[in-house]
């Protein structure tokens, strides 16, 4: 999980990095958007709100393992909300949705995983 949460991370800051200074590479999704001309808005929101969840997964998961779990799951359920609602804005679903919105499933995968759920349980 670490491992994803660092690749989020680093694409939601590279995505920031570009919104802030090559926004016209975006012009053809965001026109006719709420975000059309507004490309800081959709930086700070991508960088350092969805970015800084996954960046907080991977301090939690590095200093503080008893959050793991939680921060996993925030982490994830942030990027698929950011996906979907990014989809539905932009009107398009593209491959890159797919596999940032993969990373994400993948990351609530690994908390079940973690945390059990797919291990028997005892019968009573």
């Amino acid at each position: 999980m670490l491992g994803m949460a660092v690749l989020q991370a680093l694409s939601t800051l590279l995505g920031m990095v570009l919104l802030l200074f090559t926004p016209h590479i975006f012009d053809f999704l965001l026109d006719g958007s709420a975000f059309a001309g507004r490309y800081v808005l959709a930086a700070v929101l991508l960088g350092v709100v969805v970015g800084g969840v996954q960046w907080a997964a991977v301090w939690a998961h590095l200093r503080r393992p008893r959050h793991l779990a939680m921060a996993h799951t925030l982490a994830g359920l942030v990027m698929l909300g950011w996906i979907a609602g990014e989809c539905l804005v932009i009107g398009v679903f593209l491959w890159p949705h797919a596999l940032w919105g993969g990373i994400g499933a993948l990351q609530l995968l690994g908390v079940t995983v973690l945390l059990g759920a797919f291990r028997p349980q005892p019968t009573s």
